[in-house]
């Protein structure tokens, strides 16, 4: 069984308080500047790829949605017919 349970030596259970960072750290390590400057800089080149995704998608989801918005009033065309001659019908 995977699951760990309260008699396990993992398990630990949460504090009552999670502590925060009040004060600033004033000696961070130059390597840690670097590893979060570098970090910072793969997000947003990660995060820049959704606006070009998006321009390049946005044909198809125009497409997709003039089908969309077809299809709904062929639909909706289709059940008001039916509709009319049912009433128009004799009974």
């Amino acid at each position: 069984m995977n699951a760990i349970s309260k008699s396990s030596p993992e398990y630990r259970p949460l504090p009552d308080e999670i502590p925060t960072l009040t004060d600033a750290i004033e000696d961070v390590p130059p390597s840690w500047v670097s590893a979060l400057d570098a970090q910072a800089a793969e997000k947003q080149a990660f995060m820049a790829l959704s606006a070009e995704l998006l321009q390049q998608l946005r044909p198809e989801f125009e497409r997709l949605a003039a089908v969309l918005v077809h299809r709904t009033l062929e639909s909706a065309w289709q059940h008001k017919v039916n509709a009319s001659s049912k009433s128009q019908s004799p009974s």
